[in-house]
């Protein structure tokens, strides 16, 4: 089994596709007949891959390729000419089994007539992150960013939020460009994941406040930790947002992770 990782998905996760599941890389010139898994689907060059590819097809949505998809693909370089959307979403519920990874990417699929299938996914090593939660009455939340997007992935709403939770610091990762913090909100900047990943297990939980994504990799990690996730997409086992002062009373791990370890990576295409 292949796997094209399409090229704006970009970095940064715990492991490859290729190692975390077992795959091996797509090539189109001699695997045109196998099966093989396409990982996000961002643009008109990734929908040329799988509409020329002859053998089974799964696509795996990422999240914000769904986004590029509803607002139609890009033919020029500005994005002044774009494709409709509805011929390119029936094609793939055609064409292909298509996959996510919560119900917020269901629905938005199935609005344009993509049906799909949902199950969270992990690159990294769950057995590399043991439960470490351990209670506080000044809890820290972390949270990351993508291509310093300070919009997209909601920092300017934790300043905010910081001002009504001043009993609970953020601390903020993975930014290249200045980001203006506060008193109780700390910006790490970019970091070697490996430091990031020592550094949260002493925390409380992650925030996280992307509407449409797939399942995050920090909220994977702090479940996985026995922590308490504050997602703005709802998940078993994490908190809504209004609940972020709950936290500093919860003395207990959280007992989510079990259940993840059983629910992570489900697919059919998985070999490992």
């Amino acid at each position: 089994m292949k796997i094209r990782v399409a090229p704006s998905l970009g970095g940064g996760f715990e492991r490859s596709f290729d190692e975390a599941w077992g795959l091996e890389t797509y090539n189109s010139e001699t695997d045109k007949e196998e099966t093989c898994v396409f990982a996000g689907c961002y643009g008109l060059p990734d929908f040329m891959a799988v509409r020329q590819h002859k053998g089974k097809k799964y696509l795996f949505w990422a999240g914000s390729d769904i986004r590029h998809l509803q607002g139609g693909y890009w033919i020029d370089d500005k994005g002044y000419i774009r494709l409709p959307s509805n011929g390119i979403a029936k094609y793939l519920d055609t064409a292909c089994e298509n996959w996510c990874e919560n119900e917020a990417e269901r629905k938005a699929l199935e609005w344009m007539g993509i049906h799909a299938k949902v199950c969270p996914s992990f690159l990294g090593d769950v057995n590399k992150f043991e439960v470490t939660y351990k209670h506080s009455k000044r809890p820290k939340l972390y949270s990351s960013v993508s291509g310093d997007e300070f919009v997209t992935y909601g920092w300017y709403r934790i300043l905010e939020l910081a001002k009504k939770y001043d009993d609970v610091e953020f601390h903020l990762y993975g930014n290249t460009d200045h980001f203006e913090g506060a008193e109780n909100v700390i910006v790490h900047g970019r970091v070697p994941i490996e430091q990031m990943n020592e550094e949260i297990k002493d925390m409380q939980g992650c925030i996280r406040l992307l509407p449409l994504e797939g399942f995050s990799e920090i909220v994977a990690k702090s479940l996985l930790m026995g922590q308490y996730p504050v997602s703005e997409i709802a998940y078993p086992y994490c908190l809504a947002l209004d609940e972020i002062g709950k936290i500093a009373l919860l003395e207990e791990p959280n007992t989510g992770r079990d259940y993840y370890i059983k629910e992570l990576n489900q697919f059919p295409w998985v070999m490992k």
